[in-house]
């Protein structure tokens, strides 16, 4: 079974001590279509309740570590708006040599370093102008299912 790491924005999605209703139904519909076609998936955003069971960084920071090292594959929304997080999930994974999806806004400017990990490790982008879940999701599906 491959196993499969989703990263994206956290603690800039979260207002009023719970992750924006859009930005979560967009994670969890990803989350449904990779495990409906049996991937392991592993993301902070479930784990710690949606904002709703912060771990220690302690905690928080080893796990997402040592759950890329795991991984097959990283999923990584790096923004907008631009997370720490993530380029730190996507420097410790092209540093593992991971395969890394860039899920990107068009019209936003992302970082060179970011831009330029293709250079380091096996890249691949997909571009989406407006959310449309399911639409993106399957372009997410469609272009692992070809990768791996």
């Amino acid at each position: 079974m491959k196993t499969i790491f989703v990263a994206a924005p956290f603690y800039h999605w979260i207002e009023t001590d719970e992750m924006k209703l859009e930005k979560k139904t967009q994670i969890e519909k990803l989350l449904i279509s990779l495990r409906n076609k049996k991937y392991k998936i592993y993301n902070a955003h479930e784990r710690e309740q949606w904002g709703d069971a912060w771990l220690d960084c302690n905690i928080c920071t080893p796990l997402d570590y040592n759950e890329i090292q795991e991984s097959d594959i990283i999923i990584a929304f790096p923004g907008p708006p631009t997370s720490g997080g993530v380029h730190i999930e996507l420097g410790w994974g092209s540093c593992m040599q991971k395969k890394i999806l860039l899920v990107l806004q068009e019209d936003i400017a992302y970082s060179s370093l970011v831009m330029g990990l293709g250079e380091i490790t096996d890249v691949k982008k997909i571009y989406f102008k407006k959310v449309n879940h399911d639409l993106l999701n399957d372009l997410i599906l469609t272009t692992i299912e070809e990768w791996l």
